[in-house]
């Protein structure tokens, strides 16, 4: 009831608004007019609907027109995205979309355009319509007139239905793409043109699963190589004829050949052979590089070359033949210098050995001065063998560093000290200094960077007429392990010209000619230096001025081998005042006071002394006599003027120190015996124990002890004899080495000096059998063995170590040299043996012999070993001969001349080699030289 009354209130509004005339009172309403309300209200309803309907469809309309839109601008951003000219045409070929770059080459749409309005592309239609696409070469001409070559790729658009609705085109410019093809191409054509040229041949193989080989690639001048063409070598699938390969390679060679392109293996590791074969010129040399891969189906791949080098073996073989020539002549070279060195250095350790012995005996004043001239010229004469050699030597590589620890400041006192007699003789001041920095102990070879000192030191008092000459060495840096040294040795010679000075490290040079004349050398010294540097990986400077003097400096790294300084205890800790004018020598005695571990105050001598000054020790100049008196110290006097020996001098009880040079032993000596801890007494020259010694070597230490010679010749016997008693010793003597060892057996002997070479048994046989004695003896100590060579080879100082000697002591024996070995090697005070026991064969000397008695013991012998030459001769014995004449040569060059000693030479190498049977014939005139050398001197 109440629904009804609504929609009678509706219809009833409904009405009102349709018919405004009616009057609001209330009418009834008929069913009609009801009916009529309802149905106008459904169309209005209706109406609105399709009203929104329509609204949702245009907006829907909008969206999918806003997304086509956005979608071909996507599809046009994308074409315009290729750097190709790109469009979509229609069936007529108009194009409908093309791409920025298409618009922009307005020639290449045309040049597509014209492509699909040709007839042969109407007849590609059918194959089109089935989703294939055309592709062609055409040309295009740009705005500038340029024709370009291009790659055309045209296909038809085909949509869902299988219709087609146009064709898209894309361009391709290939004019880089020529280029690059014709530059290649022009490549190509060089190379196989230079392939041809060149004897070489570049190759491909592929050798399959059945081992058939197949050339892929192979260019190259195949004719100089194997004269033969590929299509020779080749069958028409590629296939190698192996046949026709094998008779272009040598017979001997072929192996090899056929291991160089066997299959590959695991082992892909590049493949070389030089092989021969018969190229077109005749027979070549060709070497092969294969680089082999193995293929996953088991096949193989080589790939490589093949060039002639046959000019270059050529050259190679030239090379070996010098190489073997020059190895030839070194070997030469090294046996003239031990040959030289034998056959100089024997005839010197007679004539120094005589001419030291003869100092020792009564002569007059003249004879004196006579015999030091003589004794100065074979002096030199030695210096300048030793050079030659040592230079050979170093040439040759042949020196070793024998690296040992040494105390710096001991090693300049000893090198610097061997240098003072030569600069006093011409009057020259002898500076020294060593760095307080220095470390105590450094590790070198000792022995060769003191034959640099003294080469530098010769040289400088050589040129130096008057002034000074300085060794200084100084620390110029320190890493802990080691130190950077400097060794500086200054003069005030006669200088060098700066354009001379690059030459004088260059053997036998010297900066001008007459100074060889002048002052003679070799030219050797200097470039010596610079060798041994260069083997201690160091360097070497010269720095000089006319008339302004010389300095050369040698840095070097040496590594540390103790950082304290060996000194007394007593002088650790005290003070000492340096009072000199002269600030260089205050200098240097203030570095080895600070290494000394004393504290060190400087004072010029112009200014007083403070009141109160007190030290341990004050040092002033001689002629200072007021210092002394104003302080409480010990008073060290130094003066410049050389004192013997120790450089050290108590004189009316002041204690004298010599700056000239002054020594770091010395400094210490002075310093303890200003404190009363050392005895004066011991710095005089000590007291001969012999009348000999009051000569010229009345310096020479006196031994004591019994020892065994082993020597195989007379007159070598006499002299070492005659040397072994000036130093006191006594000795026995035999002359072979089964002697020497029975001796040793049955003797007590502190030591035993042996020559190398004797016969029945060599020194070398005698050290490694009385080794072996000891060790089976079980010796509770080794005998100390010296050998004797005039070999100056460190070859044969190697050989006699590994033989079981102790050192080495290199003829011509000079005292000094045999004093410090025998005094390095003797062990302590060995008292007096009685003579050998004549059962064990030992021959003993016991007077020495004049000259004459040497000559006639000389031709005596040699009488002897003529005779056994004879025999040797008659019997066509060489190895006789040979043993027979190293003896007669042994003492020869004492009497002979070079030309019978060269012909005594060359016949014992002849003897020894292979064959010496060969040279037996020229005995007969040696030995007939050799009696009238012995007549002539049994007349004299």
């Amino acid at each position: 009831m109440q629904a009804k009354s609504a929609f009678t209130l509706l219809a009833a509004s409904s009405l009102g608004l349709v018919f405004p005339e009616i009057d609001n009172q209330a009418t009834p309403v008929s069913p009609i007019a009801l009916i009529l309300t309802a149905l106008l209200m459904l169309t209005s309803m209706l109406a609105f609907a399709l009203t929104w309907l329509l609204q949702v469809k245009a907006r829907k309309a909008k969206y999918l027109q806003d997304q086509l839109l956005a979608q071909r601008s996507l599809c046009q951003e994308a074409l315009n995205a290729l750097p190709l000219p790109i469009a979509l045409h229609g069936m007529n070929g108009q194009p409908a979309i093309v791409n920025d770059t298409g618009r922009s080459i307005p020639g290449a749409l045309e040049a597509i355009m014209a492509v699909i309005g040709r007839d042969d592309f109407a007849a590609k239609e059918s194959a089109l319509m089935q989703g294939h696409a055309t592709q062609q070469v055409i040309e295009y001409t740009t705005d500038d007139g340029i024709t370009h070559p291009a790659y055309a790729w045209i296909r038809a658009v085909i949509d869902q239905h299988g219709q087609a609705q146009g064709y898209a085109s894309a361009l391709l410019d290939i004019t880089a793409f020529r280029d690059a093809e014709r530059q290649a191409k022009i490549t190509e054509l060089s190379l196989e043109e230079l392939a041809r040229r060149i004897p070489v041949v570049v190759l491909t193989m592929h050798l399959d699963t059945d081992n058939a080989r197949h050339l892929t690639f192979a260019t190259g001048n195949m004719k100089a190589l194997f004269n033969a063409d590929l299509r020779d070598l080749t069958d028409t699938d590629g296939s190698l004829r192996t046949e026709a390969l094998r008779d272009c390679i040598h017979t001997e060679d072929w192996p090899a050949f056929e291991q160089l392109i066997a299959p590959a293996t695991n082992d892909a590791q590049t493949r070389d052979l030089d092989f021969r074969a018969f190229g077109q010129n005749g027979l070549r040399w060709i070497h092969a590089t294969l680089a082999p891969t193995r293929q996953a189906d088991g096949a193989s791949r080589l790939m490589g070359y093949f060039i002639d080098t046959t000019e270059l073996n050529l050259r190679n073989e030239a090379l070996r033949i010098a190489r073997d020539v020059a190895e030839r002549a070194s070997k030469a070279k090294g046996d003239f210098l031990a040959i030289m060195s034998h056959e100089i250095r024997t005839p010197m350790n007679g004539l120094i050995g005589m001419l030291e012995l003869f100092g020792h005996t009564p002569i007059n004043r003249e004879q004196r001065e006579l015999l030091g001239a003589v004794e100065d010229s074979a002096g030199t004469l030695l210096q300048i063998l030793n050079d030659i050699l040592d230079f050979s030597k170093l040439e040759a590589g042949d020196v070793r560093l024998d690296v040992t620890a040494f105390d710096p400041r001991l090693w300049m006192d000893s090198v610097v000290g061997v240098m003072t007699s030569a600069a006093r003789k011409k009057g020259i001041d002898i500076r020294l200094s060593t760095d307080a920095s220095v470390a105590g102990q450094l590790h070198g070879d000792s022995l060769r960077l003191g034959q640099v000192l003294l080469n530098l030191m010769s040289n400088a008092i050589k040129f130096t007429d008057r002034g000074s000459v300085s060794a200084r060495l100084v620390a110029l840096g320190d890493s802990g392990s080691h130190q950077r040294l400097r060794l500086c040795v200054t003069d005030t010679g006669i200088g060098i010209e700066r354009d001379k000075q690059a030459t004088l490290f260059k053997p036998f040079t010297q900066a001008e000619t007459w100074t060889s004349r002048r002052y003679g050398g070799t030219g050797l010294g200097l470039a010596i230096c610079s060798h041994l540097v260069q083997l201690m990986e160091g360097s070497i400077e010269l720095i000089s001025d006319v008339d302004a003097g010389t300095t050369v400096k040698v840095d070097l790294r040496l590594p540390v081998g103790e950082r304290a300084i060996e000194a007394p205890s007593a002088l650790h800790g005290r003070h000492a005042i340096v009072r000199l004018d002269s600030t260089e020598t205050a200098a240097a005695l203030g570095d080895y006071l600070h290494a000394a571990g004393m504290t060190v105050e400087q004072v010029d001598p112009s200014q007083p002394l403070r009141e109160g000054m007190a030290a341990s020790f004050l040092f002033v100049d001689v002629a200072d006599v007021a210092s002394p008196a104003q302080i409480n110290a010990h008073v060290v006097a130094v003066t410049a003027e050389p004192l013997a020996l120790a450089g050290v001098q108590w004189n009316d009880e002041r204690i004298l120190l010599s700056a000239n040079p002054l020594k770091w032993q010395s400094t210490l000596r002075a310093s303890m015996a200003a404190l009363g801890l050392d005895d004066p007494a011991e710095w005089q020259q000590p007291r001969a124990s012999t009348p000999f010694l009051q000569g010229a070597h009345a310096g020479l230490s006196i031994h004591r002890g019994h020892i065994l010679v082993a020597e195989d010749h007379p007159v070598s016997q006499q002299l070492i004899q005659r040397q072994l008693t000036l130093l006191g010793l006594s000795c026995d003597v035999v002359d072979n080495g089964r002697d020497a060892f029975d001796a040793l057996a049955g003797g007590d002997y502190a030591l035993l000096l042996t020559d190398c070479n004797m016969p029945q048994m060599s020194g070398y046989e005698l050290a490694r059998a009385w080794r072996a004695h000891e060790d089976s003896t079980g010796a509770p100590h080794r005998l100390p063995m010296l050998a004797m060579t005039a070999n100056a080879l460190s070859s044969e100082t190697a050989r006699a170590r590994e033989a079981g000697m102790s050192d080495v002591l290199s003829k011509p024996l000079q005292l000094l040299a045999l004093s410090q070995k025998l005094e390095q090697w003797l062990p302590g005070q060995t008292p007096l043996s009685a003579n050998g026991d004549p059962s064990t064969g030992t021959a003993v000397v016991k007077d020495p012999a004049t000259h004459a008695e040497l000559q006639q013991l000389f031709t005596t012998i040699s009488l002897s070993d003529l005779r056994d030459l004879r025999a040797c001769l008659a019997g066509a014995d060489a190895a006789a001969a040979a043993l027979v004449l190293h003896r007669l040569l042994g003492a020869l060059p004492l009497f002979a001349d070079g030309d019978l000693l060269e012909q005594g030479r060359q016949l014992f190498e002849a003897l020894q080699a292979e064959g010496g049977e060969q040279a037996l014939p020229g005995l007969t005139d040696f030995v007939q030289r050799t009696d009238e050398l012995l007549s002539r001197l049994n007349r004299s």
